[in-house]
């Protein structure tokens, strides 16, 4: 498929996924804000995946019908300082964790069985979507950071360890931005949308030694319907998920790192029964390269994805 045809999808997406927007308004979150919060808050998302475009490298011998099961888990930590009632400065500390759970040999590899450990600081200005019956639809938050990151070995040591060729430490800066919106059509059917974008800076991406300097953008978008089932949400919806980076040398081409991922899901949502976010889904994804084509034309992904605010 075309990179045209991808970005022609990508920006239908955009537009569509715009469309529930008209008739929010946008307001500050007006609560009672300490000097200084700590805020405490971990996500996790457990799948099983056949190729696993977005994690995996350029392995070649994954057999058919097999491939990976993988727990991909975050910790983070901040002490916010609000500035005003929608902008907060915060130092944060944080753990990333990556493992696979299968025992090929394509489930070995470091970059899918790893911890990151990281320390930075972001400015961040949140706001909260209401309707004009002052019901919470939706909120969107824009952050600026920087970070300092240290990947090591997977606790596991059945796992490959991190070859000594490959950087073990990053540094990285951008900015990024978040936005959710329901729009409620009748007491049973609503549209929703949801975006997670991110352009930054990466001194090294992890990547082999002499490698260095990667400007990598990030979209996620999806657009869906949400069937009301009592306590849980029956949404089917169509995703587009696009990485590039936007430098120029080869270690900026691989595959990796330029593809855009597009295709139907269904999840069923389970906030109404437990805290936070949290979703059974699956998928069935396409795939288009823009620089180092590959083989492999389509994936499969099925797991529990969840966000909980702990403190």
């Amino acid at each position: 498929m075309s990179t045209i045809f991808s970005k022609t999808l990508i920006a239908g997406t955009l537009m569509l996924a715009s469309v529930p927007l008209s008739s929010g308004q946008l307001h500050a979150d007006e609560y009672q804000k300490g000097a200084v919060e700590l805020h405490l808050e971990s996500g996790m998302d457990a799948y099983y995946t056949k190729y696993n475009f977005d994690k995996t490298r350029d392995e070649n011998d994954v057999l058919n019908g097999e491939g990976y099961a993988l727990m991909s888990g975050y910790l983070t930590l901040d002490a916010r300082r609000y500035l005003s009632d929608s902008v907060y400065l915060a130092p944060f500390v944080s753990i990333n964790v990556i493992h696979d759970f299968n025992d090929r040999s394509w489930n070995r590899s470091y970059w899918n069985n790893n911890q990151v450990f990281g320390a930075g600081l972001k400015i961040t200005k949140e706001f909260s979507f209401e309707n004009k019956a002052q019901e919470w639809v939706g909120g969107m938050n824009m952050s600026a950071f920087a970070r300092y990151e240290l990947m090591t070995s997977s606790f596991d040591r059945s796992k490959d360890p991190i070859p000594s060729s490959v950087d073990k430490q990053n540094v990285k800066s951008g900015v990024n931005l978040w936005l959710e919106r329901r729009e409620k059509l009748d007491d049973m059917f609503s549209v929703w949308t949801e975006h997670w974008g991110e352009l930054a800076w990466n001194s090294t991406a992890f990547s082999d030694k002499g490698q260095d300097n990667f400007l990598l953008g990030t979209l996620s978008s999806k657009i869906g319907v949400g069937i009301d089932l009592g306590a849980v949400s029956l949404e089917p919806y169509f995703k587009a998920d696009v990485v590039n980076d936007f430098l120029g040398r080869s270690w900026n081409k691989v595959s990796w790192y330029n593809n855009v991922l597009y295709g139907p899901g269904v999840r069923l949502a389970l906030g109404k029964v437990l805290p936070g976010t949290v979703s059974i889904y699956a998928e069935y994804l396409k795939v288009d390269y823009f620089n180092d084509q590959q083989e492999r034309t389509d994936d499969v992904r099925a797991g529990l994805t969840f966000w909980i605010p702990l403190y």
